[in-house]
């Protein structure tokens, strides 16, 4: 049977521009020479990268280096070159959904997972115990507010005090994305917010209610609970893209104070959270995947 592939994405390093890492559900990362002649040549290294399903990986910036996000709570950092494991990224209690670079910042990563954790890592900071800890960390950043009494709420608070918030995966993180090397946005998968962080704040502290510098709420019309499957910023950083599972892209911008969108694109079905998009590197085009195995391409 086919195995599923859940990420891609293209090298930004000179001269490998061409090449496409795939990571799939078993696993399993590929890199692909699109500029091959013969289907032979296609597939040039292919490893396992972890036991479970990888369902998201990321280019070190401008660097031969991969960093995979899997079902087995972890992160890797691989040297692609040499084919070695470059260290481990251990902390988050769920499958990991979301790896993701700032374009100017090398070392610097974030994950989010589905524990509705967001973690930052440094890969310039020494390693514990043989693994890497994270730098920050937002938890709980997309809780859906529980409506209980305050009496009980209160009762669960106090068993909570020090700890992380329970998991759920009603509140799983499904798409991170670094806009700078200090502003981070993220969605989850049914509170229909898509929030931006400011990372130079010290979110450890808030163990249940972060609270973000800025947040887009869902501008739709759905009463379902909704989620984000995918964000995009075109080349600008100026304009997000956001799949949400309402079947919808909303265009944000993200210079200005409005929080409404500037632009919604429909046309195509959006019922899991492994709908993606993209833009083309002119800002010209978005193309986006679909429920019903077509890909959309709007001007």
């Amino acid at each position: 049977m086919p195995v599923p592939p859940f990420g891609c994405t293209f090298s930004g390093a000179p001269n490998l521009e061409h090449v496409l890492a795939v990571a799939n559900e078993e696993g399993f990362v590929r890199l692909y020479d699109t500029e091959a002649q013969t289907t032979s040549k296609l597939i040039f290294k292919e490893w396992q990268a972890h036991s479970n399903a990888v369902f998201d990986l990321a280019w070190v910036p401008g660097e031969h280096r991969i960093v995979t996000a899997s079902g087995d709570q972890t992160a890797k950092v691989w040297d692609v070159r040499a084919g070695e494991l470059l260290g481990i990224c251990k902390g988050h209690q769920c499958s990991l959904k979301s790896v993701a670079f700032s374009r100017f910042e090398k070392a610097v990563f974030c994950t989010g997972g589905r524990d509705g954790n967001i973690m930052v890592w440094d890969t310039r900071c020494n390693k514990k115990d043989g693994f890497y800890r994270q730098v920050n960390q937002i938890s709980g950043a997309h809780n859906v507010v529980d409506k209980q009494t305050p009496s009980k709420l209160k009762k669960k608070r106090q068993n909570l005090r020090g700890l992380a918030p329970l998991v759920d995966f009603q509140q799983s993180v499904t798409v991170v994305l670094l806009q700078d090397e200090h502003t981070l946005i993220s969605a989850g998968a049914v509170d229909g917010v898509i929030k931006v962080w400011d990372l130079r704040k010290n979110y450890a502290a808030y163990r249940q209610d972060p609270v973000p510098f800025k947040s887009f709420c869902y501008p739709g019309t759905s009463t379902r609970k909704l989620g984000y499957s995918s964000l995009v910023l075109d080349s600008t950083g100026a304009n997000l893209f956001a799949n949400c599972t309402d079947d919808s892209i909303y265009m944000f911008n993200m210079t200005n104070l409005r929080t409404t969108p500037v632009a919604v694109f429909s046309g195509h079905q959006n019922s899991t959270f492994y709908i993606k998009s993209s833009t083309s590197p002119d800002d010209q085009f978005l193309v986006s995947g679909s429920s019903d195995c077509n890909a959309y391409i709007w001007k």
